[in-house]
């Protein structure tokens, strides 16, 4: 009985050590292999968690849309981490919030909100899509509906495009000393 408690302790012993070495391989392994939507939501949370330790700059947009906006860029030492960009209109208002990791754009989420009548301001209607990026590239659109938008229709690339654009833009703009960031609307 003693020979089986002791093997069986050996095995327990073998087994945890053999454990703790392989832990960080198989995290290591795991981080590799995440799902990159994943990877972006968990991103996306760690950002918005930090957000009151980071530098703010601000910035008044011109020229995309009626009544105009504002921009609110993010840094973390010198890599902007957020873009958070207000646009004003007469029927109803928009936000875009511009995510990134690594110096890259990862997610964009944009919110519509509609008044119940003109400069109101009071909302009765919101409307969100969230778009998903890896490597420049537009990998997963959720539209309004919270269905996904299919990766070849020309919608897609429309999208891919604006949004790439509008980034490079703004995170220009948020690094700029001029107050103003300008459109063409």
């Amino acid at each position: 009985m003693t020979r089986f408690l002791t093997i069986a302790l050996a095995a327990i012993l073998v087994s945890a050590v053999l454990t703790d070495i392989a832990g960080p391989v198989a995290a290591a392994a795991s981080a590799q292999t995440e799902d990159p939507i994943a990877a972006i939501r968990r991103h996306y949370a760690q950002i918005n968690r930090g957000t009151s330790k980071y530098k703010q700059v601000k910035k008044d947009l011109a020229g995309f849309s009626s009544e105009g906006g504002r921009l609110i860029a993010y840094f973390d030492g010198p890599n902007i981490i957020k873009l958070s960009a207000t646009f004003y209109g007469e029927t109803g208002k928009a936000s875009e919030d511009y995510y990134y990791h690594d110096g890259k754009l990862i997610f964009v989420l944009r919110t519509d909100y509609r008044y119940n009548k003109p400069l109101s301001g009071r909302v009765i209607r919101t409307t969100m899509n969230r778009y998903y990026f890896s490597n420049d590239k537009l990998i997963r659109w959720i539209d309004e509906d919270g269905k996904q938008v299919a990766s070849d229709s020309s919608a897609f690339e429309t999208g891919q495009k604006e949004y790439l654009d509008s980034s490079k833009q703004f995170s220009e703009g948020a690094r700029s000393k001029s107050p103003t960031i300008a459109g063409n609307q």
